[in-house]
């Protein structure tokens, strides 16, 4: 019996949206070699969820989720001038949400579990803590993780379950868990495979800096 099998890991030059396309590719094919049967997309807008169901338009079998940030929650970001702005994740949007359910996309949307819940001047450091050192395999390891959490929690997939998970540039094949038996010896969350991730973290940890 062989000791174990090869796989391979394709790596990033940098962070982005600009991968998901390649993100999408990979994903598809990883899914058909592990006859998974759920996809969980991390998404702000819908784009990764949508065009994977696209690349597997002749697979019915596979289930896409959409998992997104909590409806209506508010980020505020700098435009061109660099002045700041306040906007909505597209997955919050009428149009955004009609046209998933149209393509039979399961939306999921809630309380990330690794969102801390905002009390001035104090910081949950345990919540931090799992943040921080998920992302010293880049920022969209933490995506994929939540995305799965939340899609167990809300009974969409089953504990125990194999899926993929993926962002804009990070992809994993996983078994999934509840949320509060992340860490459990025997029921927790496990990472299988590594399918993609970028090799130079060009977004995640210049944002670290300027907090």
């Amino acid at each position: 019996m062989s000791p174990g099998i090869s796989k391979s890991i394709y790596y990033f030059n940098s962070e982005g949206k600009s991968n998901l396309p390649k993100t999408v590719t990979l994903v598809a094919k990883r899914a058909k070699e592990n006859d998974i049967r759920h996809i969980i997309v991390f998404t702000a807008n819908g784009d990764g969820a949508f065009m994977l169901k696209k690349k597997l338009a002749h697979n019915s079998e596979i289930i896409i989720h959409a998992a997104t940030f909590p409806y209506k929650q508010v980020f505020n970001i700098k435009d061109s001038d660099g002045n700041r702005i306040s906007t909505l994740a597209g997955t919050s949007m009428p149009e955004i949400r009609e046209e998933l359910r149209k393509k039979e996309i399961n939306l999921i949307q809630g309380v990330m579990p690794l969102q801390e819940i905002i009390i001035p001047n104090t910081k949950d450091v345990k919540t931090q803590t799992i943040s921080y050192a998920l992302g010293l395999l880049g920022g969209g390891l933490k995506l994929c993780v939540q995305a799965v959490l939340m899609a167990t929690d809300g009974g969409h997939i089953e504990p125990g379950e194999m899926v993929i998970a993926m962002s804009a540039d990070t992809a994993i094949v996983a078994r999934s868990s509840l949320s509060t038996w992340l860490f459990h010896p025997e029921h927790g969350f496990e990472i299988s495979e590594i399918i993609c991730k970028p090799s130079r973290f060009t977004i995640s940890h210049a944002a670290l800096t300027e907090k």
